[in-house]
């Protein structure tokens, strides 16, 4: 494993997943568009060396977690020390062995942390020195943070939480930031720091190990600390350095770290920006301001991208397997019966295949999966039966089409939590974060004796074995290939 974003670039390049770029390419608007039309012909991971109007030795990765072919999360699988053609279902049941790991990070020395190499306190802070793209043509402005591990801490239990929420560049020492109250510990622990009119320390480390950023990126349960869950992904000690200016540590060998702080009562407007429902979303509005203290880098630092939209994207990717993951474990925890748990993209829904112990199994699954961190947002369950591939979609559309009760089976919860960035939401409730979520149960009802299900029509099911068998030895002599 690495614990250093380059040296995972190295492993990409070696599998011949990525590509330096030494056209010049312009930051605003130039770079998003070359990434989103390589996420579109699943193209290499790409590293911009020449960015006009910035300092050469100033880099821009992008993709780097993008799809690949035959399997969308072939890069992903790179990261986890396996191939890049492994199968879905194999790297959700890999990461979800992985995540039950649990190993404390370690201490290093400054003077061995990577991410020391070049210091910037006072009135040498210049976010502006830094290639931050104007990724979307609607975006409201340059976004540094897309791709990173925001570090907090919980004024009263002192436990830190790794995060990641994206970051708009105001001016050259203040940043906006979103997050969503529900269900971000951020936004949790900045609600414990207003009452007490006292500012949260905040570091944003940018260009981390791949697990690191993944990791913060997803729906890790409550008051457990991400440090923790990434070495055992990684089957080693993550190395955490101390921040310059806040009480915060920080992954040692990041590319950028900033530091700063977010006053209780300071807001300024933050947005548009193109998200992963695949839509411009949360609108804008006045959110949060970090004031930058500090600056650390490595020389010639890599800024990362992600280009976020109508999947895939890099969220995408790694979020279909571990939040998958992390529901799959959350769910075996509590005793809940299922087969296979999959989120695919646009990570707004839950498919889960089952058999169903009694009649109406479905609303206790779905109410386990609302009930979750991982499932607050997610407005939409699908149950199925065991014998639907839940990561093929094509599977679970015949599924839903043809096994769903149009009236039966289909419930509505409305008045439930919602984010900001459901692009289904009127404004009134975007205002006041509520929506509305539902169940699809496309199983075969429970009640139905077995001689009432429908047989159905495929090559494993409507043909007796010895004839299956017969067709499968002697393929070859009908002269239609292996």
């Amino acid at each position: 494993m690495t614990q250093d974003f380059r040296t995972f670039l190295e492993k990409l390049e070696a599998a011949g997943e990525l590509r330096v770029v030494t056209a010049e390419v312009d930051p605003k608007w130039e770079a998003g568009a070359i990434s989103r039309r390589g996420f579109d012909l699943r193209s290499p991971a790409m590293l911009f060396e020449n960015l006009k109007g910035y300092a050469r030795g100033m880099r821009l990765a992008a993709n780097f977690m993008g799809p690949t072919r035959p399997v969308p999360q072939g890069r992903l699988a790179i990261a986890l020390g396996l191939p890049k053609d492994t199968p879905i279902v194999e790297l959700i049941e890999e990461t979800r062995k992985r995540l039950r790991r649990r190993i404390e990070p370690t201490r290093i020395d400054k003077r061995d942390a990577l991410c020391k190499q070049v210091i910037r306190t006072g009135d040498q802070v210049n976010l502006l020195e830094f290639p931050a793209p104007v990724i979307h043509g609607t975006d409201g402005g340059p976004y540094i943070g897309t791709w990173h591990v925001n570090v907090t801490r919980d004024p009263d239990n002192r436990i830190m939480n790794w995060g990641m929420y994206r970051h708009m560049v105001h001016d050259k020492t203040k940043l906006g930031w979103w997050a969503a109250p529900g269900q971000h510990g951020m936004a949790h622990y900045l609600q414990k720091y207003c009452p007490r009119k006292e500012p949260m320390p905040i570091a944003i480390a940018i260009g981390t190990d791949p697990w690191s950023a993944i990791i913060a990126g997803s729906q890790v349960p409550r008051d457990v600390w991400e440090a923790e869950v990434v070495g055992g992904i990684l089957g080693e000690p993550v190395q955490l350095v101390p921040c310059e200016t806040v009480d915060l540590e920080v992954p040692a060998h990041a590319e950028i770290v900033i530091e700063g702080w977010v006053y209780p009562d300071e807001r300024m407007p933050e947005g548009e920006f193109g998200e992963y429902t695949g839509y411009t979303s949360g609108g804008i509005r006045p959110r949060p301001v970090i004031h930058v203290s500090c600056i650390t880098h490595r020389k010639n630092p890599i800024l990362t991208m992600s280009n976020m939209g109508k999947p895939w994207d890099e969220y995408h990717v790694m979020a279909s397997i571990t939040l998958s993951a992390l529901t799959a474990n959350e769910l075996e925890d509590r005793g809940i019966n299922f087969k296979t748990v999959y989120s695919p993209p646009p990570i707004t829904s839950f498919i889960v295949s089952v058999n169903p112990p009694y009649p109406r199994y479905a609303h206790v699954l779905a109410s386990a999966l609302w009930s979750l961190k991982a499932g607050i947002y997610r407005p939409y369950i699908f149950i199925v039966d065991e014998d639907v591939d839940v990561t093929n979609l094509e599977d679970v559309f015949w599924c839903v089409t043809t096994r769903l009760h149009p009236k039966n089976g289909i419930d509505i919860q409305a008045h439930t939590p919602a984010t900001q960035l459901w692009p289904f939401l009127d404004r009134e409730e975007r205002d006041n974060f509520v929506g509305s979520k539902v169940l699809f149960d496309a199983t075969f009802p429970k009640s139905w004796p077995e001689s009432e299900i429908p047989t159905i029509i495929n090559f494993e099911r409507a043909w007796p074995e010895e004839i299956q068998r017969k067709v499968l030895e002697r393929w070859s002599e009908y002269g239609l290939g292996k």
